[in-house]
């Protein structure tokens, strides 16, 4: 799991210095500017509900119960 969180990590910290590239580039056009970070946005919003979402499964107690399996929030 940590190691997924790392890369996840990893992947956030070189979306963050592409949009502050975009952003620190005077030649480029603010519409411009928008329509080259909004897919970059799109992409880490994805990427933090799905470091939110492996946070919860990593702090959930799971245990097998007769018949179905159920969880337990620690």
């Amino acid at each position: 799991m940590e190691k997924i969180l790392n890369c996840i990590d990893e992947t956030m910290g070189d979306l963050e210095r592409d949009i502050m590239a975009i952003v620190s580039d005077r030649s480029i056009p603010m519409t411009e500017k928008n329509r080259l970070m909004a897919p970059i946005v799109d992409q880490k919003k994805v990427l933090q509900r799905t470091r939110e979402d492996l946070e919860r499964i990593r702090n959930t107690s799971y245990e097998a119960k007769c018949g179905m399996s159920e969880y337990r929030d620690r």
